[in-house]
């Protein structure tokens, strides 16, 4: 089983809800890797010979097109991610989410 490097972010900035995407993936791994004549092409086959170090094409492809749109092409009323909140209210309503093993803090 491979492990997945490619993750959604969502963090309050300024007062605003931001959406990011990240990749966290080692220098060798699938995302990564590339033939050498990579940059004269569109597409290759996992049967070429490849060299490690590359940008990775899924934050390519993400970044092409905006968090936005890459997020909206998923299926119609879709959950991406459910996160458990505490709500306060102290002068206003408050929500922070409750951390887990990995996820929110």
């Amino acid at each position: 089983m491979s492990k997945n490097y490619h993750h959604v972010e969502l963090k309050l900035q300024g007062g605003e809800l931001q959406r990011g995407f990240t990749c966290t993936a080692p220098e060798d791994a699938p995302c990564r890797r590339r033939p050498k004549d990579a940059d004269m092409r569109e597409s290759w086959t996992r049967e070429e010979a490849t060299e490690t170090g590359h940008p990775c094409w899924a934050s390519e492809w993400v970044d092409a097109v905006g968090i936005e749109d890459a997020i909206i092409g998923t299926v119609e009323d879709q959950v991406l991610a459910s996160v458990a909140v505490t709500i306060t209210f102290e002068e206003g309503v408050g929500i922070e989410p409750i951390a887990s093993n990995g996820g929110a803090r």
